[in-house]
């Protein structure tokens, strides 16, 4: 009884320690990743590439146009990013039972714990992709709809519906289990291979910045798709025109994705791919860094 009791305490502890480094580590993701993040949408709802969509932004709507939408990001990923961290830091310890250095864990394991904490974070992601989306489609030039994110949250719930506060939730399921699962098992396994190789028993900051990186192509290669159907589901604005219904769990996923193959062909389910996956690299290369970074320190004043 003793021990179990003293394995509730350590579990509050580490889930403490877990929530803060999460928290570190979505303030900086969102910080450097955010622009990426703006032409990566408009590059979705568009038939642009990357340089030309860059030019245009510039152009048209000025340097800080890579920035809409991104104050209830700075303020909500944060905390969804402390979730994932410590659901994915708590699953891990199920699977290694009282003592966590009692035995190691498989990939496949790893991305289970992974999956069960991007399910947990789709819960409050859609949303939050909900209202960026909609602000990173407004033009400067245009009759703005949304005065900010808490606005766009109203005027969607008020005119559109309160379950329409959550499109796309199926899509971002979809996006957050399979993304993360591939996230934490690449990360865990780069890692390893990058310490095996150099015969060392702790990661170096090389090896946390590069599996990071690798990490976060590895969870936006497995999910892109999906994100962009979701993309499409969200910025689909008003009821009675909306094309895409939904239909009993999918949320309307199908019949977009059916639609957007029909007119368009896969290859624009990979639309903004490019402008992903240099965000991907250097944004989670710098947030898996300051997570470890911050997650060390908060450890030390705890001791």
């Amino acid at each position: 009884m003793s021990e179990f009791s003293n394995w509730i305490k350590d579990n509050q502890k580490q889930i403490q320690i877990d929530l803060g480094a999460g928290t570190v580590s979505g303030i900086f993701n969102c910080l450097f990743g955010h622009p990426m993040d703006t032409l990566k949408v408009r590059m979705q709802m568009s038939k642009e590439n990357f340089w030309r969509s860059i030019i245009k932004i510039i152009k048209n709507e000025g340097i800080l146009a890579f920035y809409k939408g991104m104050t209830f990001p700075l303020l909500s990923v944060p905390f969804l990013n402390a979730i994932v961290f410590a659901v994915y830091e708590y699953s891990r310890r199920q699977f290694t039972g009282y003592n966590e250095n009692g035995k190691s864990m498989s990939y496949f394991q790893t991305a289970i714990c992974g999956g069960i904490s991007g399910s947990c974070a789709a819960m409050l992601a859609c949303s939050i992709d909900l209202t960026k989306c909609r602000l990173q489609m407004q033009l400067d030039n245009a009759q703005k709809l949304y005065k900010n994110p808490f606005d766009c949250l109203w005027k969607i719930g008020k005119q559109e519906g309160f379950r329409y506060i959550f499109r796309g939730m199926n899509a971002t399921q979809q996006r957050e289990i399979l993304g993360y699962s591939a996230q934490f098992a690449t990360y865990e396994f780069v890692k390893d291979q990058l310490m095996w190789l150099q015969d060392k028993g702790e990661p170096s900051s090389h090896d946390l910045l590069i599996s990071g990186g690798l990490a976060g192509m590895a969870c936006w290669i497995v999910g892109y798709p999906q994100d962009t159907i979701k993309t499409i589901l969200q910025c689909e604005m008003g009821t009675k025109t909306r094309r895409f219904k939904p239909r009993f769990l999918d949320g309307g996923f199908f019949e977009c994705l059916k639609y957007r193959i029909q007119n368009d062909g896969v290859p624009s389910l990979w639309r903004g791919f490019s402008a992903c996956m240099l965000r991907a690299f250097y944004a989670n290369a710098i947030g898996f860094y300051a997570y470890e970074i911050s997650k060390n320190q908060i450890q030390k004043f705890y001791e």
